[in-house]
């Protein structure tokens, strides 16, 4: 390999180690507050977000030697069944967290023990001096090794997506004041990331080419980073009840309704009321069913029934209320733009406030 080739190889990689070691720190020692006290619960994936950007340490002898044989072996190990491993965990540990399964574990890890194996294995061959597998009737056995492991990943990476996904659709959508928090769309927007960077990954092992495998590494390590400022913030891992079946739902609304004297209806409802409009509870971007049910003291299910039943809905109701604050908002700073007034009244953006406003039902 022409020496320019190799230089741009080796830079390419202390390139993507390099942004890996910083976002280690950053996931580590970077916690919003007050979400801080309590890392475990708001940030599940923490540590393990943590190790995967630290590991790509190992990879540092092909930093060193990129035309090595064995160092190149080590690096399509590491883009390819490491790297699925990778997605697979994060994927359970983030949702897993959220909905507190348990059993993702152990299976998990069974399937990842060959995989480290492989990992330490190939890592040993590439720090001993000298080429340990070109040329020697191991060769192929270690190309089947890396594909066969490669597919048995894939299938659990993609296996766990659409665990996730699966998931997500059974949660009901007015638990939430904001689309972008809605598990599903957070849940869609980690499978296109996932989908991309396994998409790259086998792209770089089947190439074959060190240069596609250099400018691959630079584009994974730009959509890493653009991933990580996406969880840096803990507001979509919000405690959620276990999910119902639709019919289930409908039941207990009704029986909600005939069970809660009127007297109460209009207790819980004023409660309400004072915690979002008076309090300007409404303003906070991420405001949850469970957090107006958290600080009322009532039961979440009373209160989404009380506010199906009055508004249509909590989600409903709370972007009415940032609709009317906008409008308000713009009479009083006649020079402030739309986007101002909108994050001003509880939106993310203008963007998701033109949408609230565009399908939002009328009263």
């Amino acid at each position: 390999m022409p020496p320019v080739s190799t230089y741009l190889c080796s830079l390419a990689m202390v390139f993507f180690i390099t942004i890996c070691l910083v976002l280690a720190a950053v996931r580590w020692f970077h916690m919003c507050r007050p979400y801080d006290r309590n890392p475990r619960y708001y940030y599940p994936a923490r540590p393990y977000l943590t190790i995967i950007f630290a590991s790509s340490l190992i990879m540092l002898p092909y930093a060193l030697h990129p035309e090595s044989g064995d160092a190149w072996f080590l690096v399509r190990v590491y883009f390819l069944p490491v790297t699925l491993f990778y997605f697979a965990i994060l994927l359970l540990a983030y949702f897993g967290g959220i909905m507190e399964w348990k059993r993702w574990r152990l299976p998990t890890i069974a399937v990842g023990a060959p995989v480290g194996m492989l990992l330490i294995g190939a890592f040993i061959l590439a720090v001993i001096p000298g080429e340990q597998l070109v040329g020697t009737v191991i060769t192929k056995a270690a190309e089947l090794l890396l594909y066969s492991a490669g597919m048995l990943l894939t299938g659990v990476c993609i296996s766990a997506t659409v665990l996730v996904h699966r998931w997500a659709r059974t949660l009901d959508l007015d638990d939430y004041s904001n689309l972008a928090d809605f598990p599903e769309v957070e849940a869609r927007r980690w499978s296109w990331m996932i989908l991309v960077n396994l998409s790259l990954s086998w792209l770089a092992v089947l190439s074959d080419s060190r240069p596609a495998m250099a400018v691959i590494q630079v584009m994974i390590g730009i959509n890493t980073v653009i991933f990580l400022m996406t969880v840096l913030h803990p507001h979509r891992n919000r405690p959620v009840e276990e999910p119902e079946a639709e019919e289930e739902k409908q039941q207990e609304e009704l029986l909600y309704q005939r069970a809660v004297p009127a007297k109460k209806r209009a207790e819980i409802l004023e409660a309400v009321r004072t915690i979002v409009e008076e309090h300007s509870a409404y303003l906070d971007p991420h405001l949850t069913l469970q957090d107006v049910s958290d600080r009322s003291g009532y039961s979440r299910t009373y209160i989404c029934g009380l506010l199906k039943a009055e508004y249509g809905g909590f989600f409903i109701y709370v972007n009415r209320l940032r609709l009317q604050h906008v409008d308000v908002w713009l009479e009083q700073h006649p020079g402030c733009t739309v986007q101002e007034a909108a994050e001003a009244s509880g939106f993310v953006s203008r963007q998701a406030y033109y949408k609230v406003r565009a399908n939002l039902p009328k009263e």
